[in-house]
């Protein structure tokens, strides 16, 4: 999950190829649906006299998909809002698997992450905040979305959802620490963005 950008340079680092490419269309509708998706089987999670073994299977499900689906949104909601534009979407395994600890470095690379491309001359006149504001967005899409999942199933009395919310919580705190440390995280792209001298005004 994250943003492919010319303008604001990161350490040169292979990336994984794109397993597919979409336009920004194709992409905006797929992460609409399948947050939608999430909604669904979250709700009907909470209300579905069903076995617990398939309310915590709903659950989960409901989790990782908005997990999956919010963050690059995030991204573009925020870029376009503040005058940037993108090429389109790419989906592949997360680009930054040295963040995670051995188990969880597999398990991230082969999970389906969307990364949305920007456009190198729209980046270019961008100011320092606006592309801050883009880069954070992501990171802060992922851990609202997923903690509100998270708190949903808590307040209805999900089985098994205050572990959940537990793990949600402490994986925002480690995925924002990361992300401020490690250079290709959303939050150290952001305050690299903020230290960068703006060369236009937008």
């Amino acid at each position: 999950m994250s943003t492919e950008t010319h303008a604001n340079p990161e350490p040169a680092v292979a990336r994984p190829p794109f397993w597919i490419r979409m336009s920004v269309t194709v992409g905006n509708v797929v992460q609409l649906v399948g947050l939608l998706v999430g909604a669904g089987l979250i709700y009907w999670a909470a209300h579905a006299p069903y076995r617990r073994l398939v309310l915590v299977v709903l659950m989960l499900l409901a989790w990782i998909v908005v997990y999956i689906c919010c963050h690059s949104l995030g991204h573009y909601v925020v870029g376009r809002l503040l005058g940037i534009r993108f090429k389109g979407y790419g989906l592949r395994g997360t680009d930054h698997p040295e963040n995670y600890p051995p188990g969880m470095r597999q398990l991230m690379a082969v999970t389906p992450f969307f990364t949305v491309m920007t456009d190198k001359d729209s980046m270019a006149k961008a100011t320092p905040l606006a592309k801050a504001l883009m880069f954070a967005a992501g990171e802060t899409a992922t851990t609202v979305c997923s903690l509100a999942v998270a708190l949903y199933a808590q307040r209805h009395d999900l089985p098994g959802a205050g572990v959940l919310l537990v793990f949600s919580i402490i994986f925002a705190v480690f995925a924002t620490i990361t992300t401020a440390m490690f250079p290709k995280g959303d939050y150290a792209k952001a305050i690299r963005a903020l230290r960068t001298p703006a060369a236009h005004k937008v």
